[in-house]
């Protein structure tokens, strides 16, 4: 190859990175949501520990903050043995407090909590993952004059009615008392404390036979933040979420439409097939960030 076709090679290239990207970085900073109870290597790396190169795409387009929350930090004290689909466990934090509260669950108090850490002069597109995008809904919507977009891989959706179902039913309440013998019914999602919070990360510290607290805590986590999906009715910035087709119902499809509709159809729906445990692991990597790039372009 002459040096000719190399340099004629090289321009084109050139001309190409800087007619998608604008000729260099935007005024833009991307916000990360982690799935629910994952930490954040799941943003670097596949469940075999390949890296992914997700954010360093992002990170030729704008800012990039990744949040890392303590509720999610005690993961890292479970014993169970990993399995290769175990996202909780495989990515648990190894670094930073487990101390939380019921109020930093709390979508508002959440949203302010990302809020101090972005840069208020920037404009901002929010990444979320699973069921992390309901924070993420929370604070493109409290914050939408600085927020151009939501990227939802993949969604979730679990409504109030299917919570209900799965933290008031008999079933769980017999796992309870199964598991925790007298006094089980202060473990009932409506009847957790701060204090309750505390005595369990106590515990998942210190005892060594400590598996089915991590379990418990991980469970009113996710109920808790699963008790607030009423507080989302509508979008009010331009969400894109990625749908897996597989959990397409006809229920599903018209709680979409409804969605959509009380959103001034701000939404975009793609379903999408794909195996991967986040849907940037895999072949819609590509896809995404060309989806991005489209949105810094033309606005």
């Amino acid at each position: 190859m002459n040096d000719a076709y190399k340099y004629m090679k090289y321009k084109a290239k050139y001309c190409q990175f800087k007619k998608l990207y604008g000729g260099g970085k935007k005024n833009i900073q991307f916000v990360l949501f982690g799935d629910v109870m994952t930490g954040d290597e799941c943003w670097f790396f596949d469940l075999d520990k390949n890296p992914i190169n997700f954010v360093e795409l992002l990170e030729q387009l704008g800012d990039v903050v990744i949040l890392k929350p303590n509720y999610v930090n005690f993961m890292r004290y479970s014993k169970n043995e990993q399995n290769k689909t175990d996202v909780n466990r495989i990515f648990a934090p190894q670094t930073g407090s487990i101390n939380f509260t019921i109020e930093n669950l709390q979508f508002e108090n959440y949203a302010e909590w990302v809020a101090e850490q972005i840069d208020p002069n920037k404009e901002h597109i929010a990444i979320s993952l699973d069921q992390g995008s309901h924070f993420a809904k929370y604070f493109v919507n409290k914050y939408n004059s600085k927020c151009i977009a939501l990227f939802i891989l993949i969604d979730r959706i679990l409504t109030k009615k299917n919570y209900e179902k799965a933290f008031y039913s008999q079933t769980n309440y017999d796992l309870l008392e199964s598991n925790f013998g007298t006094g089980w019914e202060k473990y009932k999602i409506e009847n957790v404390t701060n204090k309750i919070i505390s005595e369990l990360l106590g515990t998942i510290k210190n005892e060594k036979d400590n598996e089915k607290y991590v379990n418990l805590l991980n469970s009113i986590c996710k109920g808790i933040i699963r008790s607030q999906y009423d507080k989302i009715k509508r979008m009010c910035v331009k969400t894109i979420i990625y749908s897996d087709v597989k959990t397409v119902t006809p229920e599903k499809i018209e709680m979409n439409i409804e969605f959509s509709k009380n959103s001034d159809d701000n939404i975009i729906y793609y379903y999408v097939l794909d195996d991967s445990p986040y849907l940037f692991y895999g072949k819609y990597k590509s896809e995404i960030y060309e989806r991005i790039i489209g949105i810094l372009n033309n606005g």
